[in-house]
């Protein structure tokens, strides 16, 4: 079956994202390709995980973070966006690469917020798990059922990353130790990890048993006719 994913996004910066991506691509000089922006992308990950790094030496490196936060989404919003309004898709390479560097840079940036002084490694990697889990179920429901649907409770990329900038600015005055036993403490973004986590794992769990049933009854159904 080569039908192509439907791309399914409802999230509050959808409307204004679908009204504005293609007016911001077309403004693009000519030279610049989707893969210079996948790359931008790449690069901007970079920059964040530097940002998380150099947290041990000030908190107001998190500015850096959100800075490489727009430059992520600028790039990331717009590659697969200029292939449609120029009509240079490449279906298959495009998600394959754009995906590929989506997980890429999601591991580095997870795994220096955790060798940050802001978050413990061992709910940094939890946190990596559970978001990467969604990603893994994004992807298989984009084969099994043609639906490639990147947002959840209205809850995109986007919002993702709007949360992250804004909770990157509260750790640069605020982030107190709120469990502490011995030796080991938790913070209140160790908390905040921990349960965001969890949700993520929920929300895998449920959606894939969801969708399992579903596929389960349609298939049973196809093998009727």
């Amino acid at each position: 079956n080569n039908k192509k994913a439907e791309r399914i996004i409802n999230t509050w910066t959808g409307s204004w994202e679908k009204r504005n991506l293609p007016k911001m691509a077309k403004a693009l000089p000519k030279w610049v390709s989707p893969d210079h922006l996948t790359i931008l992308g790449v690069i901007a990950g970079l920059i964040i995980a530097i940002g998380y790094l150099l947290t041990w030496y000030s908190n107001w490196w998190l500015l850096l973070c959100n800075f490489g936060l727009f430059i992520h989404w600028y790039a990331d919003s717009l590659d697969g966006t200029l292939a449609r309004v120029r009509h240079i898709e490449r279906e298959n390479y495009g998600y394959f690469v754009d995906h590929i560097c989506d997980v890429w840079t999601i591991v580095i940036i997870c795994i220096a917020f955790g060798f940050s002084p802001l978050i413990h490694i061992e709910v940094a990697l939890f946190l990596t798990i559970g978001y990467l889990l969604l990603n893994i179920y994004v992807y298989i429901r984009a084969y099994s059922e043609k639906i490639f649907r990147i947002s959840f409770s209205r809850l995109g990329p986007t919002e993702v990353r709007i949360i992250l900038c804004i909770t990157n600015f509260i750790l640069i005055f605020w982030n107190p130790i709120v469990i502490q036993y011995h030796q080991t403490y938790l913070t209140v973004f160790d908390l905040f990890g921990i349960i965001l986590t969890f949700i993520f794992i929920i929300t895998f769990i449920i959606t894939s048993i969801k969708n399992a049933v579903k596929l389960d009854r349609m298939d049973r159904g196809e093998e009727k006719v």
